[in-house]
């Protein structure tokens, strides 16, 4: 399963570190813990070992699939397939809770690509997604590659930006 020092990802936080396992006795059941800390967030959280399984909790992505990542957050195919006024909010809250890196990646791309095609930018919730999407993926970046804050947000920047 998971062991103190794992780089994890949990969805909606974004990728930590477990810094402990402790035992606490709850309404006289002992139950496990893993402590895991955000430093994007600077946010420690602990979450029970009996609902890990369901909590999208996982190990960080390998380097190898950086790439992957890249070719994601140039993609404009699924923006230009839609409907550019429909409201993407619901989707896209979707793709983030799913914990998925990818699915981050693909909300930063829909969403630079929907704020290249307005005047008037993105409407505030759309900016809130857009903002959490490169936060979540930062915070694994950073974790995967050894890069400090600003390098993950440059490395987002530079590659979610849409050619002309």
């Amino acid at each position: 399963m998971f062991n103190i020092g794992d780089h994890v990802v949990y969805p909606y936080h974004g990728a930590g570190t477990i810094q402990d396992i402790e035992e606490k006795d709850i309404l006289g059941e002992k139950m496990r813990y893993f402590v895991v800390f955000f430093p994007l967030n600077d946010v420690t959280v602990m979450l029970p070992e009996s609902r890990i399984d369901g909590s999208g909790l996982r190990k960080v992505i390998s380097s190898d699939r950086v790439d992957e990542i890249v070719f994601t957050l140039k993609s404009k195919e699924e923006v230009t397939k839609r409907d550019v006024a429909k409201p993407y909010s619901k989707e896209n809250e979707t793709l983030l809770k799913s914990g998925c890196i990818i699915d981050a990646a693909q909300v930063i791309a829909n969403l630079t690509s929907k704020e290249s095609e307005r005047s008037n930018g993105l409407h505030m919730e759309d900016r809130k997604n857009l903002d959490r999407a490169k936060q979540f993926m930062a915070s694994e970046l950073m974790l995967v590659n050894s890069m400090s804050e600003s390098e993950a947000y440059d490395f987002i920047s530079v590659n979610s930006q849409q050619e002309a």
